[in-house]
């Protein structure tokens, strides 16, 4: 038997979600691995994926967690190459990572270096991949100004910690002084508390304007963050934690010369850019290495504390990025 989390509905993590026996998965089928699973990611998507309110929305019963390290322990036909290999990896819903075990297409598997800590690893995927890509798709390089949105939470910080790599300055926006100090030690020249001052008067008061805007927050923190940028400016929507932003006259986009992008990194990019994923896997464990990246695992709960630690998350009362952690022996 193993032990499985589970939505058998839609509605809140914590009311929904539960920890389920189950029996053992049945041998991997062609180009298949399965993995034992040692560090699991999660997402505010994951919150999204309980609600039913992602864009890609699995029905019940499902299993969230799109983060994985851990051990391959049994491989398919194709797949013998990652046996008894540690990997990364993003399964496909509904069969997330919350759980013992997880089988996976083996071409979403990614080696890890020797030695690489899997919950350091577990914290990559869905925030510094989302991260990298967006401050790729909005070409920012050094010189330029980036203004990130819930700079404090998990892709918040991948943001802050990659633009400054790339010889970028960062504004981050968060609320109260704990997270302020978060964005601040993570390469932030200036942090704004949104509860307690407006962050478009303080882009104005500082810089002026900015070159390019990294939003997963949405709602009205979209809209006025089109004020903020400057001209040929990018903005990057990665989310909507604070609900779905007004509708967009296209049109004043083209008046003030601005560019938005959009950018869903977890339903596309491991399937559509394989290839080119596993090359920025490899920038991000160098960037690591080197200390340039740096994880922030605030909090790692048990399988059993996972609903709790995703309500927490829901509710913004979390810093960082939380991993579960598992252990299962497996042979």
């Amino acid at each position: 038997m193993i032990r499985r989390l589970q939505a058998y509905e839609h509605g809140e993590p914590a009311d929904v979600l539960a920890v389920a026996e189950l029996p053992d998965d049945p041998p991997p089928g062609p180009g298949q691995v399965t993995l034992a699973v040692r560090a699991v990611g999660l997402n505010f998507l994951d919150v999204m994926l309980c609600r039913g309110t992602y864009p890609v929305r699995p029905e019940p019963p499902m299993t969230p967690g799109v983060e994985v390290a851990g051990r391959v322990v049994a491989a398919g036909p194709g797949a013998e190459r990652l046996s008894d290999v540690e990997v990364l990896a993003c399964p496909a819903l509904p069969h997330g990572a919350l759980g013992d075990t997880v089988t996976l297409d083996a071409t979403l598997a990614t080696p890890l270096p020797a030695g690489f800590d899997p919950v350091v690893a577990a914290a990559l995927p869905v925030t510094y991949q989302t991260a990298w890509w967006a401050l790729e798709r909005a070409g920012v390089g050094a010189g330029q100004t980036v203004l990130v949105h819930a700079g404090a939470g998990g892709v918040g910080i991948a943001a802050t910690q990659l633009a400054v790599a790339r010889g970028a300055r960062v504004i981050c926006t968060a609320g109260g002084p704990e997270k302020l100090a978060v964005c601040r030690d993570n390469g932030a020249f200036l942090a704004v508390d949104y509860r307690a001052e407006d962050f478009v008067a303080a882009v104005r008061d500082t810089t002026g304007t900015v070159d390019v805007v990294l939003d997963p927050v949405g709602g009205d923190v979209f809209t006025r963050s089109l004020s903020c940028l400057d001209f040929e400016g990018r903005i990057v929507a990665i989310g909507a934690a604070g609900g779905p932003p007004p509708p967009v006259d296209p049109m004043a986009l083209t008046a003030a010369n601005v560019t938005l992008v959009g950018l869903s990194w977890g339903s596309a990019y491991p399937w559509r850019r394989a290839e080119r994923v596993r090359e920025v896997y490899a920038e991000l464990f160098a960037l690591c290495a080197a200390g340039a990246v740096r994880p922030p695992v605030g909090r790692t709960p048990t399988l059993d504390e996972a609903p709790a630690a995703l309500a927490d998350l829901a509710a913004r009362r979390t810093t960082g990025k939380i991993v579960v952690r598992l252990g299962r022996e497996t042979p």
